[in-house]
């Protein structure tokens, strides 16, 4: 039986690439900040969260409306309401001084 030490040397030693690497840091970071926002929103009073989770929210919603990127099965919910919001359009050349 391995210790946990050299079953992580172990793993790095025969996946270790930087990319593989550069993920893992990505998912620590990740889960710590998920962590430290769900203590800090605990302190706050309900109303606040529901606030600021409807703001984040409608925030990707109108982000998926604009792009129309969205996930399959939100599809209807974003044709419902594409008719009415600006959507993204093909960039324009602008001309450049000679």
């Amino acid at each position: 039986m391995r210790s946990s030490l050299e079953s992580v040397q172990h793993f790095f030693a025969k996946y270790g690439t930087s990319d593989n690497i550069t993920t893992l840091g990505i998912i620590v970071v990740a889960v710590i900040l998920v962590v430290s926002i769900y203590k800090m929103l605990k302190s706050f009073h309900p109303t606040m969260v529901v606030f600021v989770v409807g703001l984040l929210g409608i925030g990707v919603f109108l982000y998926w409306v604009h792009n129309r990127n969205e996930p399959e099965f939100m599809t209807p919910a974003v044709e419902a309401v594409a008719g009415f919001l600006p959507k993204k359009g093909a960039l324009r050349e602008l001309d450049t001084p000679q």
